[in-house]
């Protein structure tokens, strides 16, 4: 594979990704879907205009969907499944987009 196809294909995991957890999102509890929304608005912006974001924004983006994923399991009395599915595929995107979050 060429690199522009590499490229390509990492861009659409990306986009995919990101429409997972968009959709995945919709069965959160109210106040976190709409945070973990937001967040996945700005996080798209980011990674579309490349020019204004930084490394540290985008990890601080990742860190802040990952908490806010964890703190609806434990709230959460139903749904268990939709969002270890939204952490998994958050993983799947940390990895597509080759940022570190620690």
């Amino acid at each position: 594979m060429s690199n522009a196809s590499d490229h390509s294909s990492e861009s659409q995991t990306i986009q995919d990704r990101l429409a997972s957890l968009r959709q995945l999102a919709q069965a959160f509890p109210k106040e976190q879907r709409e945070d973990v929304l937001l967040e996945l608005d700005d996080l798209s912006s980011d990674l579309i205009n490349t020019d204004g974001f930084s490394l540290q924004t985008l990890q601080q983006r990742l860190k802040r969907l990952a908490a806010i994923a964890m703190m609806a399991r434990m709230f959460a009395t139903n749904n268990q499944q939709v969002i270890e599915e939204f952490a998994s595929n958050l993983v799947e995107l940390t990895k597509a987009t080759k940022i570190e979050v620690e």
